[in-house]
Parts: structure tokens; sequence; C-alpha cells
């Protein structure tokens, strides 16, 4: 593998070079913004940069679409005193000593952890998590529910939710129809929940971004891209 790139106005697209047995040129964008070149074992490099170059445009917009679906979560250190997020608004954590059944509550602005183990930032970690996956759960599902009203008229059979972090994405569509979400999406507000699963079921239509896609997501939400600023703004 070769690390390459091509200059495209102000520009700098960096690109993975993979010669391979296949006869012709295959890109891929992945989800971590990495691009992927894999051509035959004798391609010329001059002809690859310049169809790289070509191709800059379209590798642009795929980067800038993942990278509106990266979690932006600074470094925790789970303990007393820390601002945590759920649904899009900043709670403080306190965590307390408990002999009791180990719980977390959010109850009067604060998110509390009661734990037999309050110093090990891990096993608190491991609580809250817990937490979040439980109200991530319940609120994509009833999210999932009002966005198959919205595109009632697509006739679309309600897909099976899974909630499975993922580290480069906020929600995924499989080839098989199953709707995938990430549980720290449950830290954005309602509405941009809303939107990543209203943009994911709209690829049960057109598994694409094609302009049909983005022509169904103007109509059955129209105010989408101010949602997917704010999540790109974290």
């Amino acid at each position: 593998m070769e690390e390459r790139s091509v200059q495209y106005g102000n520009t700098t697209v960096w690109y993975q070079l993979v010669r391979t047995d296949r006869r012709t040129l295959g890109f891929v964008v992945h989800p971590d913004t990495r691009v992927e070149l894999r051509v035959p074992k004798h391609a010329d490099v001059t002809k690859v940069d310049e169809l790289v170059l070509k191709k800059a445009a379209w590798i642009r917009r795929q980067q800038d679409f993942f990278r509106a679906f990266l979690p932006l979560t600074p470094p925790r250190e789970y303990v007393s005193g820390e601002t945590h997020r759920y649904l899009g608004k900043q709670y403080r954590l306190k965590v307390h000593a408990s002999k009791d059944d180990e719980q977390v509550k959010l109850i009067g602005g604060r998110l509390h952890v009661h734990t037999h183990h309050p110093k090990d930032a891990l096993h608190v970690a491991g609580l809250l998590a817990g937490w979040y996956r439980a109200k991530a759960t319940a609120r994509f599902e009833q999210a999932v529910d009002h966005a198959m009203d919205v595109l009632r008229k697509q006739k679309l059979t309600r897909p099976p939710v899974i909630v499975r972090r993922m580290s480069m994405r906020w929600g995924s569509c499989t080839p098989k129809g199953r709707i995938m979400l990430n549980p720290d999406l449950i830290q954005a507000p309602g509405r941009c929940i809303e939107y990543v699963v209203i943009h994911e079921l709209c690829h049960l239509v057109h598994p694409d971004h094609s302009a049909a896609f983005y022509k169904l997501l103007d109509r059955v939400m129209p105010d989408w891209k101010r949602w997917k600023g704010k999540l790109e703004m974290g």
C-alpha cells in the first residue's frame, strides 16, 4: 500500500493506493474518511493521480457526509462535577458511594450514580453507559415509530433497530434493511435523533445518496440540514 496525494484547489486529497490483481479501478471512501483506491498491479501512477483529481469533488462530498456522523465526545474522568449530555442538555454528574443496589438516576438537573465503587472510573463509566443504552433503546424505538408515520406513503416495513456503538458513525442502514444506531446519539437533541433515523429509513427507499434520496429527505423533513448541522457542531 502506498500513501499518495493530489492538490485540489487549496485542499490536499490524500489516498491509499493498493495494487491488486483486478483489471479495473475501484474507489472506496471509508467511514473514518480514509480514501482507498484499488488498481491493477501495473497501473501508471500519473494516470491514477489524474483520476483522483477528477473525482476529488465527489471524494470530498463523501468525506463531508461521513464527518457529519463522527461522534464528538471529549475524554471523561467520571467524577462528581463533570458534565455529561443527555438529549442535548448538559447535566452535572454526582457519584455516590452506596451499599444498596447500583443505579443511575436523573434528578433535579443532575445525573446521580449510586455505586459500590465510586472511585473506580471504569465501573462508573460502565453504569452510566448502561443507563444511556437503556434510554437510547427506548428513545430510538419511539423515533422509528414516528419516522414510519412520516414515511407512511412509502409503505415501508418497520425495520429492526439495533443499538450498537460505532466508532465513526451515528447510524447506518444495513443491506438487509436493519437500522443500526449509535447509543451516543442519545446525547444529542431529540430532533437530531429524528434526523438520523429518518435519514437511515430513507435509505430503505433509496440506498445511495442520489438526488432522489435527498428529494425524499427534503420532503419528509424540510429542516434536516439544521439538525445535521447540530450534530456536526457537537
